[in-house]
């Protein structure tokens, strides 16, 4: 068995591009990569590199099977389209990985002449992986799309973890790009209060500002930063931006924060491994309603709240922060979950028994 892997891997960091490295990394057999992120977030660089080395990689080797993450875009669509062309002409199975929430979306706004291209590239792909059984919707237009259900997991590297609540830290942690559409503003907005009312509480934000269909990343550096600014003005010991982080130090800053908030509306949200991996460091979880979150997130892991509603998210903090012994009991469940739900062994393993039983 031979695969050709086609798709982002880091950098830059994202779920998808995460979740991509996992499996091409623990793929024990013959494999080849195309890294579709080979010019970092350039889309046109990415694109002319893709079209340019795909023919050249699948003519030169003979790949028994192509794994690829399916985009959401036209540009996106312009390789993708490429990749299962290639795929028809030699002949090539092809396993398709869907990360976002926003398929569906893409294809009812497209012409009719693009929506029978994609159809027509798509009825190609032979098995489709999904995250999550309400992400079955995502390919309704698509009614002969075979779909397998495998949940999003933590990293390899924190399988064997040992995490004790009792050491935790009073602290909340944001781990996520700096979007406005995860609703860091919207988290901002909240922790004023919270700092105020807990004198021990503790906030660490941590991630890279991006641009999304709210602002561009000059816009939302420039707000972030000055309400942040305003915030750590009052509170200089208890408000951290801590840039992009990985290794020891992300591992650090989870395993000693209790709480971990997500408040997004990001429209292609769909299980954030952000969140699953804060709950393998033994945080309680504070998302949004939005999506398939609910999916992830219930009560025994936490709370949902109103997508940019501030005083929701300050409420529910407050409420964890008040009962100590509520927030334990979730923190202890959650660890618990990850482990059963969200092992990287049992995702490897059931993706490579997808990829090889083709």
């Amino acid at each position: 068995m031979k695969v050709l892997f086609f798709g982002p891997y880091p950098n830059p960091i994202t779920g998808q591009s995460i979740a991509f490295k996992e499996v091409y990394d623990n793929y024990l057999n013959d494999k080849t990569l195309v890294n579709t992120t080979r010019f970092g977030a350039n889309k046109l660089k990415n694109t002319i590199y893709c079209l340019f080395k795909l023919p050249f990689v699948v003519i030169t080797n003979k790949f028994n099977v192509i794994y690829f993450t399916c985009s959401r875009s036209k540009f996106g669509f312009l390789k993708d389209f490429q990749l299962l062309l290639l795929a028809r002409i030699f002949n090539r199975k092809v396993v398709n990985h869907l990360h976002g929430a926003d398929l569906k979306h893409f294809y009812n706004s497209q012409s009719y002449f693009l929506k029978k291209l994609i159809k027509w590239a798509y009825s190609k792909i032979n098995t489709t992986i999904i995250l999550l059984p309400p992400m079955e919707d995502q390919f309704s237009n698509f009614i002969d799309m075979k779909t397998e259900i495998v949940a999003n997991c933590y990293a390899s590297e924190y399988e064997n973890l040992d995490i004790i609540i009792e050491d935790k830290k009073e602290q909340i942690i944001y781990l996520s790009n700096i979007m406005e559409s995860k609703g860091i503003l919207v988290f901002l907005d909240s922790i004023e209060y919270i700092l105020k009312q807990f004198p021990l509480s503790v906030v660490k934000i941590a991630g890279k500002p991006m641009s999304d269909d709210y602002s561009s990343i000059q816009e939302i550096e420039s707000k972030f930063n000055k309400k942040f600014s305003d915030i750590q003005k009052k509170f200089p010991e208890r408000l951290f931006y801590l840039g992009v982080i990985s290794g020891n130090l992300k591992e650090e800053v989870l395993s000693e924060s209790s709480i971990f908030v997500l408040p997004t509306f990001y429209k292609t949200e769909a299980s954030p491994i952000s969140i699953i991996e804060a709950m393998r460091f033994g945080n309680a979880i504070i998302t949004t309603n939005h999506n398939y979150l609910e999916s992830i997130v219930n009560s025994c892991n936490g709370f949902l709240v109103k997508p940019k509603s501030s005083i929701e998210l300050e409420n529910k903090l407050s409420e964890l922060l008040s009962n100590k012994s509520k927030l334990f009991s979730i923190q202890s469940y959650n660890v618990q979950e990850a482990k059963s739900k969200y092992s990287p062994k049992m995702y490897n393993n059931k993706i490579s028994t997808i990829i090889n039983d083709l």
